[in-house]
């Protein structure tokens, strides 16, 4: 637990980058779709070789069907749910947009709770029901007048496949033979899950690209400013501290509240960006909609 505990703080803190790129990079005309492509086969391949060379216990094919299957759809779902992101916050207000999907935490809670026999504490239910107050004050800020209308439904969808996400992702650590695969083994079958829905979401627009063409993108330096961005910190969180600290805690029996820290720290970190440096104007209702969108994680810790 001591290990854990700020290994998912760190975890979240890290996550807000990617918040911030799906954010920047639409206005930097650089296509968030083919960033996420690059950047899966990136990771695919840099996961791959560090598998091979480090994963050490033998996996049985039940174990690594059943894991790799968790890992991959719910990877192939996080990267849909990115594009809708991206979409809602071209429309709406970044940083509402961002602490509505993230509160999507409440679905690994619960799955902790109703199928894994995690605790469901007064605390935590109290912090559950401070989070369901929060998305109903998200939910009711008043749109931002300098954006376009619509950006709301798209981040309830997003707030849905953000939750499906995290269920599946946090389900192989309830299970002794699945943490047997090591983290980079995880992270190479989550890389592929997103190549997967990279592949049939790129091929439409893309299919009539030339070699010159896909050169010309490839070229761009704000791709590779992104792609650096993610990968450098993402790869080093989910290799050293993501999937140890889902494991750890799952073996201390509190794997519900994993989530709600990473997503604690990730709302907190991506809202002091879009205050201090996108200068978003918040409303009241948006205001305290964050204050117990917090204080609920807290809670439920």
């Amino acid at each position: 637990m001591y290990f854990a505990i700020p290994s998912l703080i760190a975890v979240g803190v890290i996550w807000s980058l990617t918040g911030v790129v799906m954010s920047d990079a639409p206005r930097k005309k650089c296509d968030t779709a083919f960033l996420l492509l690059v950047s899966g086969i990136l990771s695919a391949l840099i996961s791959l070789i560090f598998f091979l060379f480090l994963q050490k216990a033998e996996l049985s094919l039940k174990v690594l069907l059943f894991t790799g299957g968790c890992y991959f759809t719910g990877s192939a779902i996080n990267y849909c749910m990115l594009q809708f992101m991206s979409s809602a916050m071209q429309k709406g207000p970044n940083g509402v947009i961002w602490s509505f999907i993230q509160t999507a935490l409440i679905f690994p809670f619960l799955t902790g709770v109703i199928f894994f026999g995690d605790k469901l504490t007064i605390l935590r239910g109290t912090g559950l029901v401070v989070l369901l107050l929060a998305l109903i004050l998200l939910g009711l800020g008043k749109e931002n007048k300098e954006k376009e209308k619509g950006w709301k439904k798209i981040t309830f969808a997003a707030f849905i496949m953000a939750g499906v996400t995290l269920s599946l992702n946090s389900i192989p650590s309830y299970f002794p033979d699945a943490r047997n695969l090591n983290s980079m083994g995880r992270t190479f079958i989550s890389s592929c899950g997103t190549l997967f829905a990279a592949i049939f979401y790129c091929y439409p627009k893309y299919r009539n690209y030339t070699k010159e063409m896909f050169l010309t993108e490839l070229k761009r330096p704000v791709l590779w400013k992104y792609i650096f961005t993610l990968k450098l910190f993402g790869l080093i969180a989910s290799y050293l501290l993501l999937y140890p600290g889902l494991d750890a805690m799952a073996k201390a029996g509190a794997g519900c509240v994993s989530y709600p820290l990473v997503i604690g720290s990730c709302i907190a970190s991506f809202n002091l960006y879009s205050i201090f440096i996108l200068k978003e104007k918040w409303t009241c209702l948006q205001v305290a909609g964050t204050i117990f969108c917090i204080a609920g994680e807290v809670l439920i810790i």
